[in-house]
């Protein structure tokens, strides 16, 4: 990990930090800037996303490195964002443009300490950096958050309006969100799948067409197949990237760029 630390700062790239995100996985810092990938258990799926792209707040860029690859399985997928939204505006250009025009709202309750069974299992007071309700509410508040308290600590809370689609400098179009991820594996003892996700409206996502976000997606997906020592750049603007199920030990590390 140290030489992965040496490796990613010789890019001289601004650090995003995992304290500073607000990313809904439980990860453990290995050094200020390289942290575990996700803490999920081997046997859950992780599926395509823009990393932090259900947060007002994302890097531009994700570092891999496998330190000690799966037995069996454990593959990272890969899906180009560009290329899907050609193939949506194809096939449901009218999904597309509600997409463009209403944005996305997710809904996530966060426990009170970390719950490592689940792949979304970060607590309230890890992901907002709070050490009280207060200071928790004061964070949600300039974010534009939504929120309520539950009776067992957990903490409910609704996004401001975020972008599903996103255009780049170079004028392509990216197909940037987390709805694939939040449709498909936002479960766990607190969450619902099916009500994780919105337009900006408030107004339902059909899952038909969510059917055909994830056909097309699986379709364009290939995967990166560790080896132990090997290293992957991504750039989380363009690619959507995922975990596989496993057998054995596998460490993944990661360090995000601003």
């Amino acid at each position: 990990d140290l030489a992965f630390d040496d490796f990613v700062q010789a890019f001289n790239w601004p650090s995003f930090t995992y304290q500073e995100s607000l990313s809904n996985a439980v990860r453990h810092n290995r050094t200020e800037r390289v942290f575990t990938a996700n803490e999920a258990p081997p046997s859950v799926s992780i599926f395509l996303h823009h990393e932090m792209a259900q947060t007002p707040i994302y890097p531009s860029k994700l570092f891999f490195y496998c330190e000690q690859a799966a037995e069996q399985g454990g593959a990272t997928p890969i899906c180009r964002s560009d290329v899907l939204i050609q193939r949506l505006i194809d096939e449901v250009p009218e999904f597309v443009r509600a997409c463009e025009q209403k944005g996305i709202r997710y809904a996530q309750t966060m426990p009170a300490e970390n719950d490592l069974a689940s792949g979304q299992g970060r607590s309230w007071t890890s992901t907002l950096s709070a050490d009280n309700r207060q200071q928790a509410e004061d964070k949600l508040h300039r974010l534009g958050y939504e929120w309520q308290w539950q009776e067992d600590d957990s903490l409910s809370v609704i996004t401001p309006v975020l972008p599903a689609v996103k255009q780049l400098d170079d004028g392509r179009k990216v197909f940037f969100n987390q709805l694939i991820a939040a449709f498909r594996g936002w479960q766990d003892a607190r969450n619902s799948a099916e009500k994780s996700i919105c337009y900006g409206d408030n107004s339902t996502i059909d899952n038909e067409h969510m059917a055909v976000v994830i056909r097309l997606a699986d379709e364009l997906t290939f995967d990166i197949p560790w080896q132990t020592g090997d290293v992957a750049l991504v750039d989380n603007l363009v690619a959507m990237h995922g975990r596989r199920p496993f057998e054995g030990s596998r460490r993944v590390l990661a360090s995000l760029v601003a």
